[in-house]
């Protein structure tokens, strides 16, 4: 396995997305906005994958882009070893100055890949990088008669002239190429990248999602109904798997779930260990922990995946909306955003985020009756503080009904005290907390 990141360059051929200038296929059948925003996504994923080889030290990554300037390329796809601009000409000419300024640079071998690949993984590219310890060039084919990557172990000018570019004869042509000049090939399993709605079917019906969304439920036939209602309607790559985890609901909770096509578990009662569950049956990078009456706005689910790669998040949450027009819910709203950004505490209903493998370093939700959120929140501030996502969420105002959002607000700033400050047990102030209730 290469080590030494000067031996190996990826050159990430990139567009800035600007809706009517990406993916014109694609937005024929999807509108320029929406294709725009997928192809977004597939790039940020790429380049999650490309840092991810980078910080391990086996490779550096330059971003090849065009459609701006090096300043707005590089506040897109950050954290890269460098960002090169693509001249003008066909894509030939474009591999072949970039693959020749790269081994003018020192490099031993280099790589390009594309970013509409979303099924390119880190693991798939540190393949290929060892296939060229035995191999002059090494080749992912697409599906369509091109490829996804091509790298080689020296300048070889043959692999990019005399190609019929953006047409299903590239693969064949410089296969063919290769041959002539005594070059040898690996060729790995093909892949899809992403120019029409088939291919994105194709892709999204596969694919790996980025964020899980885990709802603990019982008998919340009602918010469930409406939250699923916001989140199915969202999802296009695959980027989200939804998993409710009913703790023995006798309302039809369970048959909500199923009507919406979310995965289903069954677990005993306690949103712990409900929740817990669920993150050991998810398999996204990201878990999202979401009540069943939370709905989180449109632009959220449409811009979250991309802001999460982006930013590689570590754990976060989400600015509140209250669905109640009293004053009092507005200085609420300021007063948990505030608690979350200041002090790093915020609770279950702002939709905390987090990193799996963080989640897991951290030990996952303490299996307590009461207050898991709380708990959670502050073993994670020790790690860093809180993200605050774009984007709201919209929540039910049922909690704060029965006292009144004053005395609801009192109740709960009092808890939170007693278990922090006052090192009080989560299920001695469970019982205090449901004797606000009785009182």
């Amino acid at each position: 396995m290469y080590t030494n990141s000067k031996a190996t360059l990826i050159l990430e051929f990139a567009k800035y997305p600007q809706p009517g200038h990406v993916k014109t296929r694609l937005a024929a059948k999807l509108g320029d906005e929406k294709a725009c925003r997928i192809y977004d996504y597939m790039a940020q994923k790429t380049h999650y994958e490309l840092l991810t080889l980078q910080g391990q030290g086996n490779a550096k990554v330059i971003v090849y882009g065009n459609g701006a300037g090096r300043r707005l390329i590089s506040r897109w796809l950050k954290d890269s070893y460098d960002v090169w601009l693509q001249p003008q000409g066909d894509l030939g000419k474009k591999l072949k100055y970039a693959f020749l300024r790269a081994f003018e640079n020192g490099f031993q071998t280099v790589l390009a890949v594309g970013t509409d690949c979303p099924d390119l993984t880190a693991e798939k590219i540190q393949d290929a990088i060892e296939q060229l310890m035995h191999a002059d060039v090494v080749i992912i084919p697409s599906v369509d008669g091109g490829y996804v990557l091509i790298g080689a172990r020296s300048m070889q000018t043959c692999l990019f002239e005399n190609i019929a570019w953006s047409s299903n004869l590239v693969l064949e042509q410089t296969v063919r190429h290769a041959h002539e000049n005594d070059l040898s090939i690996a060729q790995l399993r093909p892949e899809i990248d992403v120019d029409t709605l088939d291919d994105l079917k194709k892709v999204a019906c596969k694919a790996m999602p980025t964020v899980s969304i885990i709802i603990p439920v019982l008998n919340d036939k009602y918010p469930l109904g409406k939250t699923l209602a916001t989140l199915s309607c969202i999802n296009t790559l695959g980027e989200f798997e939804i998993i409710i985890v009913d703790g023995g609901s006798t309302d039809g909770s369970d048959n909500v779930a199923i009507d919406f096509n979310a995965r289903l578990l069954r677990s005993t009662p306690g949103r712990a260990g409900q929740m817990n569950l669920g993150v050991s049956n998810a398999r996204g990078r990201w878990c999202w922990f979401l009540h069943a009456d939370c709905q989180p706005g449109p632009e959220v689910m449409a811009n979250l995946p991309s802001y999460l790669l982006s930013t590689r998040l570590v754990w976060g949450f989400f600015r509140q909306r209250i669905t109640d027009p009293s004053p009092w819910y507005r200085l609420i709203e300021m007063g948990n955003r505030l608690r979350g950004r200041i002090l790093g505490l915020p609770y279950g209903d702002q939709g905390i985020i987090v990193r799996k493998d963080i989640f897991h370093k951290c030990g996952g939700f303490a299996e307590t009756p009461f207050l898991e959120d709380v708990v959670l929140s502050r073993t994670l501030s020790k790690i860093c503080r809180p993200k605050v996502a774009p984007g709201v969420i919209k929540m039910s105002p049922r909690h704060w009904k029965s006292l009144g959002p004053f005395i609801a607000t009192i109740r709960n700033m009092s808890t939170v005290f007693r278990l922090l400050m006052l090192k009080q047990s989560p299920a001695d102030l469970l019982k205090r907390f449901q004797q606000w209730r009785k009182e």
